[in-house]
């Protein structure tokens, strides 16, 4: 059956990805792998016979996939958070990075390690594959037939960098008894269920219907003004607040209470039997997605978006929130204009279904190519983001512009979820079995048992650094400093099963984060820890 398989790619491939996701469903102690588990169902297969490959094409396409479909998913989160706080999380990974160097040179001195296996141990321990590739060419320029070397140590070091720092996240959130709901509720990224109610506005309350949100110090949207129970019409944003008017609020329970103490008192109000109604929408229409509300001017198209739910989240809009594809928005207008207002956002369930697939191959060509520009190095050295860190840094950028001209970089929820997970399958198969050849030969040598030993170390300690200082100094959640940890690596096994973990978006949060400066600073760390081996 080995035979077979690494006769046949395809059906290895096929084979890697069905028992992997079987097997990341089977939960051991309350844990389960996730998708990370069909890594190690390829180390496995690869370990009994190294013949057993998935061509590198495939698993650098499923790397590109994945983390470009993160990049857009977190572009503009990334960018909104960076003055607050992402700049912290970069200073500390530049930082992180240097002490591991030094805790690296350490490590290989210390096991006697030789230096090109050892600095591709620390590459693997990382899992760096461009910090790998990097070592690989400084050893070239040394002695071509020694190249080799780097790539042992890393494929010796790299399965327990997965396996470490997943054992840390499941040890961890065991012991620190974390509630993962709580803490994404905490952190805004779960919100309390919308509902609505009405507020009559009491004396001395000066502005507009648009501005109260700034006047109450709530999160509330206005969607009706009420003048009796027959009549509601449409409540625009610039209609002028005054004594007596009463409104209908959308927002949270919380929210909610504290407008209606801001701005005057409850008010009794009904949305049965008058000129308008409310229904779920879709966002389908490609010219309006990626686009503000605020340019939208949905009042003068007859109606008002009280929600917007994407995914499991839904939200009170403002005029700064952009619709993307798959949007669903609740929707107050007259009966007889419903028809408009779906016209106008699309509503179509079927062409969600058959997403635009030309922005997606543009922006990945984008990354990639980004990714292949070369960057000199002191010393003759050249580095590069790669086809892992191209990407993101693409899909970052696109995802927050959301558009150009008539372009929409931004993809429909699930189908960006899709290429997210698919990719994430495909490059883990291949890693896995890129790796089983030197697993092999660590089992037969016990001298490869050292080089897996410090890799674990350094693994394990970047983790425990990383979530130690994530929560005592940087104030962050568990899930966020797994999620940080998980960046370290830029391991995509890991965060998928922070994900499954968690149910929540924390750890994305913290990796999308820190990916960029973790991948590009880790090709320079490796650099620099072998010429400091040298020395």
């Amino acid at each position: 059956m080995l035979d077979f398989l690494a006769l046949n790619p395809l059906i290895a491939l096929i084979t890697i990805l069905a028992f992997g996701l079987a097997l990341g469903k089977v939960r051991v102690f309350g844990i389960s792998l996730g998708a990370a588990a069909v890594f190690f169902v390829a180390l496995g297969l690869a370990t009994a016979n190294p013949e057993i490959q998935i061509p590198p094409l495939i698993f650098q396409l499923g790397l590109a996939m994945f983390v470009y479909a993160i990049g857009l998913s977190a572009g503009e989160q990334f960018f909104s958070e960076f003055r607050s706080r992402g700049w912290r999380l970069t200073v500390f990974m530049i930082g992180l990075l240097v002490a591991l160097v030094g805790f690296g040179y350490l490590m290989i001195r210390l096991f006697n390690l030789d230096s090109a296996t050892g600095a591709g141990m620390f590459a693997g321990s990382l899992s760096s594959t461009p910090g790998m590739a990097a070592i690989v060419g400084m050893v070239e320029e040394i002695d071509p037939a020694r190249a080799g070397e780097p790539v042992v140590g890393y494929s010796l070091a790299y399965p327990g960098a997965v396996l470490g720092t997943i054992l840390v996240a499941a040890v961890g959130a065991k012991l620190l008894k974390v509630n993962h709901v709580a803490d994404a509720r905490a952190e805004g990224l779960i919100i309390a269920p919308l509902e609505w109610q009405g507020v009559r506005i009491g004396p001395g309350i000066e502005g507009t219907v648009g501005s109260l949100p700034t006047i109450a110090g709530a999160e509330i949207i206005a969607t009706r003004i009420i003048d009796d129970e027959r009549r509601q019409t449409l409540a625009a944003p610039t209609d002028q607040l005054h004594e007596g008017m009463v409104l209908l609020i959308n927002g949270t329970a919380e929210s909610i209470e504290k407008a209606q103490r801001n701005l005057g008192e409850p008010a009794e109000v009904t949305t049965d039997g008058n000129d308008l109604s409310y229904h779920r929408v879709t966002v389908s229409n490609p010219r309006i997605v990626g686009r503000h509300l605020s340019e939208l001017d949905t009042f003068h198209s007859g109606f008002q978006i009280a929600r917007i739910r994407r995914g499991d989240l839904e939200v009170v809009p403002s005029p700064d929130d952009v619709l993307n594809y798959s949007d669903r928005v609740r929707v107050v207008a007259p009966p007889n204009r419903m028809n408009e207002v779906r016209a106008f956002l699309g509503d179509s369930e079927r062409s969600l279904a058959a997403p635009d697939l030309l922005p997606f191959a543009l922006g990945l060509l984008g990354g990639l190519l980004l990714g292949a520009i070369p960057i000199p190095l002191p010393g003759g050295s050249v580095l590069s983001l790669g086809f892992g860190g191209g990407p993101i840094v693409a899909g970052l950028i696109l995802g927050a512009v959301h558009r150009t001209g008539p372009i929409t970089w931004t993809m429909p929820y699930h189908s960006v979820n899709t290429v997210n997970s698919l990719g994430l399958a495909l490059f883990l198969a291949g890693v896995g079995t890129t790796a089983g050849a030197g697993f092999r030969e660590a089992l037969t040598d016990p001298a490869s048992l050292n080089y897996m030993a410090a890799g674990l170390i350094i693994t394990v300690v970047a983790a425990v650094i990383t979530v130690v200082i994530g929560m005592l100094v940087l104030k962050l959640k568990w899930d966020e400093a797994m999620g940080v940890a998980a960046g370290t690596t830029t391991n995509p096994a890991i965060i998928s099963y922070l994900n499954g973990q968690t149910g929540t978006e924390l750890p994305t949060r913290g990796y999308a984060t820190v990916y960029p400066t973790a991948m590009i600073g880790k090709i320079i760390a490796s650099q620099v820890l072998f010429l400091l081996l040298l020395l």
